[in-house]
């Protein structure tokens, strides 16, 4: 499936909607969400069209959003506890998996072989595509600790580059609300393949819709940048007379 813009009765593709059956075994790819159900059905999602396929997978997840994701498995008819007896499915809790990795407010290279590089490898079977979903970097974001959330983004992709398997990572789109974060967001999107907006895009329905929405986004944010500028040039001129 395809989200596509119509111009002159031509069609050219935007942006891909979530296929999760169709992702390649190597993608590494962000979605942005607005709600926690909708991440939880997504990664359900993900991971019953890997099962099926007689892939395996691994999931690193907050212990509530495990918890739902299991639980999303079952109404797909995937019974997650013969999955995980089976050793198709490997569930982590994301806060003590990091836990494990950190050093000094930072991911350490050693440590994070050590623990997600090791869960990878022992995980990888030869002709069985694997699907990893982590929120550890999500984590890390919440907590403020933007930089260690994008050097752990390039340790998943130095491990890609040894290992195939996909990767499905998740933010909060809340997460990105202060304006001094659009540098940050630009760098998470560019260590991923793919990056697929929050569920209040993707749920419309029509060309229409969704280029009324890019309108709409991009006159807000130029609106934004106006009042950021003005409010700069108000305490400068405060700053200037005290």
């Amino acid at each position: 499936m395809l989200w596509k813009e119509f111009n002159n009765g031509n069609s050219s593709s935007v942006a891909p909607i979530a296929d999760w059956s169709s992702m390649s075994r190597t993608d590494h790819f962000v979605q942005f969400y607005e709600s926690d159900g909708f991440i939880v059905n997504s990664v359900s999602e993900y991971f019953f069209h890997g099962l099926e396929c007689n892939g395996r997978c691994i999931c690193v997840g907050t212990a509530e959003h495990n918890e739902r994701i299991l639980n999303g498995l079952r109404t797909f008819g995937i019974d997650p506890d013969k999955a995980v007896d089976s050793g198709r499915l490997v569930v982590r809790d994301a806060c003590e998996m990091l836990a494990k990795l950190m050093c000094d407010g930072s991911p350490n290279i050693d440590k994070f072989n050590a623990s997600i590089g090791k869960l990878v490898k022992e995980t990888l079977q030869p002709t069985a595509p694997l699907r990893v979903f982590g929120e550890m970097v999500a984590i890390l974001w919440e907590e403020g600790n933007q930089n260690a959330a994008v050097r752990l983004e390039e340790l998943w992709n130095d491990l890609r580059d040894k290992y195939d398997f996909s990767l499905f990572c998740a933010y909060p789109l809340k997460g990105f609300a202060k304006a001094g974060l659009n540098g940050e967001m630009h760098e998470i999107c560019h260590q991923h393949t793919k990056t697929i907006p929050a569920e209040s895009y993707s749920s419309l329905t029509t060309p229409e819709e969704r280029l009324r929405a890019i309108a709409y986004l991009q006159q807000r944010g130029e609106q934004l940048a106006a009042e950021i500028s003005e409010l700069e040039a108000r305490i400068s001129n405060r700053a200037a007379k005290t």
